[in-house]
């Protein structure tokens, strides 16, 4: 509830697979004991531009990828994209670089919001 700020009136767009507990703790248990919907997206491989142009054209408001995944994202001009809907970023999984997280401030205006111990916590 606290960490993905997650509402009623949320879409919550994470990208970790299935085959993850990080992927059933934060696409389905976190966000439906919100009474958030769950954004999902069939992507045969992962690709940043697809990442992008998902985040510009559906209404994910929430987004939770882990922390090489970010590291991918802010190698490319973010800037070119609008993130219209998007107001709360998470990732765990991993360290997160704080040169990562200051460099996706910058062309995106938002913060990222690190977590761990999903699967050792439950």
């Amino acid at each position: 509830r606290y960490w993905l700020d997650l509402t009623s009136s949320d879409i919550l767009w994470n990208t970790s697979d299935t085959g993850w507990a990080k992927s059933a703790w934060s696409s389905i248990f976190s966000a439906w004991i919100q009474g958030a919907c769950v954004f999902v997206h069939k992507m045969p491989q992962f690709d940043p531009s697809i990442v992008f142009e998902s985040l510009s054209r559906f209404p994910i408001t929430v987004f939770c990828s882990p922390p090489t995944a970010y590291r991918m994202f802010v190698q490319h001009k973010l800037s070119s994209y609008r993130f219209k809907s998007l107001r709360h970023c998470v990732s765990a999984g991993e360290p997160m670089n704080p040169d990562v997280m200051q460099e996706w401030k910058v062309q995106t205006g938002l913060d990222i919001h690190e977590g761990y111990g999903q699967t050792e916590t439950v």
